[in-house]
């Protein structure tokens, strides 16, 4: 829930150039939002026909961290031969698809209470 106002003096040209940005279909505040959580490296809503693509892609992603998973567990029991290289390299994989998971569903998450809260998305 956003609860927090900040207020923002602009000169001409700068206000002019937000306008610009809103067009006919966005509110200052919601550009001004996007802008900043581009600029803070904070996950931006995604509309819903990004959003299902995201849900795809997070499945894809899931398979994926099975596979290496699995390729851990099989050097780990033995049933393949240890390498400390191969082992470190996914290991180091599977906390990178750990974090993309993470960042796409809170991606997912923002833009569901965007829509629930009626507000647009990017």
């Amino acid at each position: 829930m956003r609860s927090e106002v900040v207020r923002v003096r602009l000169q001409p040209e700068e206000r002019e150039a937000l306008a610009a940005l809103c067009g006919e279909n966005r509110k200052a505040s919601d550009v001004i939002r996007l802008l900043f959580r581009e600029q803070a490296g904070l996950p931006l809503p995604v509309g819903p026909v990004e959003a299902e693509a995201l849900r795809g892609t997070n499945e894809e992603l899931r398979r994926i961290g099975v596979n290496l998973n699995q390729a851990v567990r099989a050097m780990n029991e033995g049933r393949v031969g240890y390498e400390p290289h191969l082992d470190a390299a996914l290991r180091y994989l599977l906390d990178g698809v750990f974090r993309l998971r993470a960042d796409v569903d809170l991606m997912l998450r923002i833009s569901r209470k965007e829509r629930r809260g009626g507000h647009h998305g990017a």
